[in-house]
């Protein structure tokens, strides 16, 4: 990765978090394709895994504080279970890691996992530092 591409790896960041994390079941103008994550009120509190390098902790924190502005969703960040390289899922939170994954020609990928049709169980955010 190139730090001049610091910008558009924070909005590709953004965006990834947005896509898996502010979703609300009260309006389909609000979710990813129908589906968010089980809640009984807002805002509700959203694990963060924190699987990356110190390269990548200021737009993490960043990250985790812009998007608990909302008034439907705190995120707290807690040490990450999961390795880099794999980025694998862990029930009820979202698992951010950073890697070199190959020139795959994208910078950052969102993954989530549904069960019952439409709620999100798990989620993983990639950063290729390629």
């Amino acid at each position: 990765m190139r730090f001049s591409n610091r910008r558009l790896v924070c909005l590709t960041l953004a965006a990834a978090f947005g896509a898996v994390v502010l979703s609300m079941p009260a309006s389909a103008n609000h979710s990813w394709g129908g589906y968010h994550w089980a809640r009984t009120s807002n805002p509700f509190t959203l694990k963060v895994g924190d699987n990356v390098s110190s390269t990548w902790d200021s737009f993490l924190s960043t990250t985790i504080s812009d998007w608990s502005q909302s008034t439907v969703l705190d995120m707290t960040r807690v040490t990450g279970g999961a390795k880099p390289r794999n980025c694998r899922p862990t029930a009820g939170r979202v698992e951010v890691c950073n890697a070199t994954y190959g020139n795959t020609g994208w910078l950052g990928v969102a993954q989530i996992w549904i069960t019952g049709g439409t709620h999100i169980t798990q989620g993983t955010v990639k950063l290729n530092d390629n």
